[in-house]
């Protein structure tokens, strides 16, 4: 057995349905998969399953364009953009991992409204309740969406954060931002930051990842959320942080069907070659995301701590909270709040990054408990 193997197999938890449906929500199946063409797993995040599920749409017909995210500058600084895409040009202008907050009600529902053809919509977990809930008013747009594709939710952080990293990263005083990707290649991935007149900055993730994991600039609606990976999608997806999967040659993305058209869907972009799948059980893909999927569920925990720290959340799930739940919670919510504050954006900035890391591993020690 390999060492990443035994990791895996000391770690395992046993999860029963109970768990895994209040986790997941309801399902079909569940896959470990990557894009065939090699093209579109390029400047992908995690195997390049979305863009090659989109583009399978597109040229089969299924649908005539994908509601989708890209990231892009303004004046310098780092944006989210929503924007309705048609081609694979536009597809691939999308990929990669986006960490900013974004306004979904704002510029990304009065698109999907005011388009004439049929459409699939990638969001986050959040946004596809939101559509849900739009899609009870408006049963117009709800027949022109054709597949809703959820991905799996590590939470926004406010503009700040990239702010503080782009500056970091910034070779010299003055050095224009040309070009900003939070994540992509393999494993944990690498962050690119492009600067007028300068080579490419290459960074593993980690000099984000750190601070976005501690939820310093943590965006606040992320604390009201309790759903990881989409109660109202038809496909979920996302990364499989498994330590067995991390010297495969091809990264992969954990797939779950979660209604029986995404289930067509998906067999499909099988079977026209878009995509190489792997069925698993569901406990797999729970597994390789069981630390997130327990944090992200707990809302009980973070009402708990919240009315410590001055901040109302709504208890929907009604956990029981562990004293190492609360402990999570609180430490979390403080980092939030912390960064809410000029003094403590200033604080956490100038923070030796071994201290970050350190405390990093502390929490995540605490969130294994």
């Amino acid at each position: 057995m390999t060492l990443n193997k035994f990791v895996d197999k000391l770690l395992k938890e046993n999860w029963d349905d109970a768990q895994i449906k209040k986790f997941i929500g309801t399902y079909h199946s569940a896959y470990f998969a990557y894009a065939r063409d090699e093209a579109l797993r390029d400047r992908a995040a995690s195997g390049g399953v979305v863009t090659a599920l989109l583009w399978h749409l597109l040229k089969t017909g299924a649908v005539e364009g994908a509601l989708v995210c890209r990231s892009k500058l303004v004046d310098g600084s780092v944006q989210s953009e929503f924007y309705i895409a048609k081609s694979l040009q536009d597809l691939k202008a999308s990929q990669g991992s986006k960490y900013i907050t974004t306004r979904f009600s704002f510029e990304a529902l009065p698109l999907i409204n005011a388009s004439d053809g049929s459409l699939a919509v990638v969001c986050l977990p959040c946004d596809a309740r939101l559509l849900h809930l739009f899609f009870q008013k408006h049963p117009a747009v709800r027949d022109k969406v054709k597949c809703v594709i959820t991905l799996f939710c590590g939470h926004l952080s406010t503009p700040d954060l990239t702010t503080y990293i782009v500056d970091k990263l910034r070779p010299e005083p003055g050095a224009e931002l040309t070009d900003f990707r939070y994540r992509a290649g393999h494993w944990r991935g690498q962050l690119t930051a492009t600067y007028q007149g300068h080579e490419p900055v290459v960074r593993p993730f980690s000099v984000f990842s750190d601070y976005q994991n501690l939820h310093f600039f943590s965006a606040r609606k992320c604390l009201h959320c309790c759903d990881h990976t989409g109660y109202f999608s038809d496909i979920a997806v996302g990364d499989v942080w498994l330590q067995r999967m991390k010297n495969e040659p091809i990264k992969h993305s954990g797939v779950i069907t979660k209604t029986a058209r995404g289930q067509a869907i998906i067999e499909s972009a099988v079977v026209g070659d878009a995509l190489v799948t792997e069925g698993q059980a569901i406990n797999e893909i729970v597994e390789s995301q069981s630390r997130s999927l327990k944090i992200h569920y707990n809302i009980s925990a973070r009402a708990k701590a919240g009315k410590l720290l001055g901040e109302k959340i709504k208890d929907e799930v009604g956990e029981k909270v562990r004293l190492v739940d609360f402990l999570v919670a609180f430490l979390l919510m403080f980092n939030h709040k912390l960064t809410e504050k000029y003094w403590g954006k200033k604080l956490v900035m100038w923070m030796p990054k071994p201290l970050v890391r350190l405390y990093l591993y502390f929490i995540k020690g605490l969130e294994v408990l």
